[in-house]
């Protein structure tokens, strides 16, 4: 079921995405709770990932429909998907301030995702070597808690991943608690950006870009909108 099939990617706020296999299977990752300044999300999945049991990342409890949790190092299998867990920090000083980070890869639909989660430094060879191939890469790109922009374009060109899908960055709603920087610090000096006017978009082995590009997802309080953009 899982090696073929279209994946839609949709954006529910800071690091947390419903990724869904042709509306069969529904992955959420890093569910937030209300503090972000996201409006909470509402979405049913069958797993849920969480990188790190931050009050920002680990909020399972509002995934709705029983979801089996994916947390920690090493392979799992859950719902016939087999993930892989990356040990890696939250600081740059062997996660002593804000302590351990899981990486994650998977595969669905053929297309192998990866998710940083609050990545805090660089990856060391030996973990781009443990991630391998990537064609979806989720990556923070707000600093002070994360990486930063520059590190996270670091990160991006050494994974070489087809898609890059930014996050982890300010909003405009968000509080003072979260003095981080908007995804366009990111974004300066690249090509192959992509803004989608929606918070979702749908992809398919086959059709994935054959140059890096950068999707930038569109969120608003006052409309969220669930159209995607088809990527042909």
């Amino acid at each position: 079921m899982a090696d073929k099939g279209e994946v839609t990617i949709k954006w529910l706020g800071h690091s947390c995405f419903l990724i869904s296999l042709d509306d069969t299977l529904k992955i959420v990752t890093d569910p937030f709770d209300t503090t972000v300044g996201y409006p909470m999300p509402d979405e049913t999945a069958d797993i849920c990932v969480v990188t790190h049991d931050h009050f920002d990342h680990n909020n399972v409890s509002v995934v709705k429909g029983n979801p089996e949790v994916v947390k920690g190092t090493g392979e799992r299998e859950a719902k016939g998907i087999r993930f892989k867990g990356v040990a890696s920090f939250h600081d740059e000083k062997q996660g002593s301030e804000r302590g351990p980070n899981t990486i994650f890869t998977w595969e669905v639909g053929g297309i192998r995702l990866v998710h940083m989660g609050d990545l805090g430094v660089d990856l060391s060879d030996s973990q781009i070597k443990e991630i391998g191939a990537v064609d979806v890469l989720f990556v923070p790109t707000g600093g002070f808690y994360t990486i930063d922009a520059a590190t996270a374009t670091k990160v991006a060109i050494r994974l070489n991943a087809k898609v890059v899908i930014p996050m982890h960055y300010k909003m405009p709603f968000m509080g003072k608690n979260f003095p981080i920087a908007p995804v366009d610090e990111f974004l300066k000096g690249k090509d192959n950006v992509v803004r989608l006017g929606g918070n979702s978009v749908r992809f398919t082995k086959e059709r994935l870009p054959e140059e890096t590009t950068i999707y930038v997802f569109e969120y608003r309080l006052d409309r969220i909108s669930s159209s995607g953009e088809r990527v042909d």
